[in-house]
């Protein structure tokens, strides 16, 4: 995630969806111009007990950049302002600006680095002022429903029509985060399942129940990629997305099962990783990346006493699945991703050395650089010998130090080299 990316707030979903319910938007005027197919399946796989509904783009974030258009930037500050006057004095609506045929309300507070937000029941929309420098003039995120009800393309073109009454040499944006998701009904008992049987590359896992039944899981915390698997069909119950119902019933759902929901929420730097960040070429790198992320990132697995390693234990079958979901006809590529440790910089490795030496010329009542650095690898051999918890010499430690590092960090160059 870039660090100019603002964090997506979460907010009540009653009142989220009450304030949209009171407001009409004039989105789906421009629907008929760009109305398409959403992102295809394919015939769904079923293995005994679980069956996929369907796979979808959930939300999406882009970032568009271009030159301001000051008249906008004066509008949008006077609607500000209205609104704010509008809600101290408690009275009507405050008046709509249109972008690209569609009403949008501006907010009365702007959001972190973003000083103006416009928002309507299909867009939230923030919109840097002339002097932000650090940050992309428009950050987008698009609602589920229009991405479920009308398919990727149409809201890519929607969002790009509105960018580019926003910000002038408007780009064809980048993707800031995608939540790919698959719904699917089950007869598997994630109570039943053993916590061990879960194998994550994040060691954060949260468990949600309501009484004594589990609603659902998340996996991860702040980093590149979350996970989510969860009842769906209690959740809309609250957010009152009652279109997926009808969506499912057309996939064949029989209206009595309960639908979960396995999601995974990818920011940035994970795309730039594995997929792309252009959202004409994600589209082709979607059944990839979901197949990355169900048999890499996180999976349930069949436990294996035998064999130590969990990465290595064979798929449940009702996961392989959800692994084989796809999201259009485009073939499965390896997609490992390319990640590098950057090397430290001198700064850190001189402050972070010099901190702990000074520290044992201290302890050892060394007066000099000179005579403490003399005394280091003697005191440090001793240390080994006699410590109960070290079960290895100083000089094996080192080595294996020094190993575990030159594979850490290791240099592009040297990748070239290799090639």
């Amino acid at each position: 995630m870039s660090k100019n990316e603002p964090n997506p707030t979460t907010v009540d979903a009653a009142k989220r969806f009450a304030s949209q319910k009171e407001t009409a938007f004039g989105v789906e005027s421009l629907l008929p111009h760009l109305e398409g197919a959403p992102p295809s399946n394919t015939a769904p796989p079923k293995y005994q007990n679980t069956e996929i509904i369907r796979t979808g783009i959930d939300s999406l974030y882009l970032s568009f950049h271009g030159s301001a258009r000051l008249n906008l930037l004066s509008r949008l500050q006077e609607l500000k302002e209205i609104a704010k006057s509008t809600r101290c004095r408690d009275e009507r609506t405050p008046p709509a600006l249109h972008l690209a045929g569609i009403k949008f309300i501006v907010k009365p507070k702007g959001q972190s680095i973003y000083p103006f937000v416009l928002f309507n029941n299909h867009f939230v929309i923030r919109v840097a002022s002339e002097a932000s420098s650090n940050a992309p003039p428009v950050y987008m995120q698009i609602s589920s429903e229009l991405l479920t009800m009308h398919g990727y393309d149409a809201a890519l073109e929607m969002s790009r029509r509105i960018a580019g009454q926003i910000v002038a040499d408007c780009n064809q944006g980048t993707i800031s985060r995608v939540d790919l998701c698959c719904d699917f009904t089950t007869e598997l008992d994630w109570l039943s399942v053993d916590p061990i049987a879960w194998v994550c590359r994040s060691n954060k896992r949260s468990e949600y129940r309501e009484a004594n039944e589990l609603t659902g899981y998340v996996f991860g915390k702040s980093g590149d990629v979350l996970a989510r698997l969860y009842d769906k069909t209690r959740e809309i119950e609250v957010s009152e997305k009652s279109f997926f119902k009808e969506i499912w019933k057309l996939r064949g759902w029989d209206e009595e099962q309960t639908v979960w929901r396995l999601e995974y929420q990818i920011r940035q730097a994970f795309l730039k990783d594995t997929a792309s960040t252009n959202p004409d070429t994600f589209i082709d790198k979607m059944n990839s990346a979901w197949n990355y992320l169900t048999s890499n990132w996180l999976s349930l697995r069949l436990i294996s006493l035998n064999d130590g390693n969990s990465s290595r234990w064979p798929l449940h079958p009702d996961w392989k699945v959800l692994c084989d979901a796809r999201f259009n006809h485009v073939g499965v590529d390896d997609i490992r991703r390319a990640r590098f440790e950057v090397l430290p910089s001198d700064y850190s490795i001189f402050t972070g050395a010099l901190g702990y030496l000074t520290s044992f010329m201290v302890k050892h009542e060394h007066q000099t650089m000179t005579q403490a650095l003399a005394a280091f690898y003697d005191a440090a051999e001793e240390h080994f010998k006699i410590d109960d918890k070290r079960h290895e010499t100083f000089a094996h430690y080192v080595q294996t130090k020094l190993a575990e590092k030159r594979i850490k960090f290791v240099k592009l160059k040297q990748i070239g080299e290799l090639e």
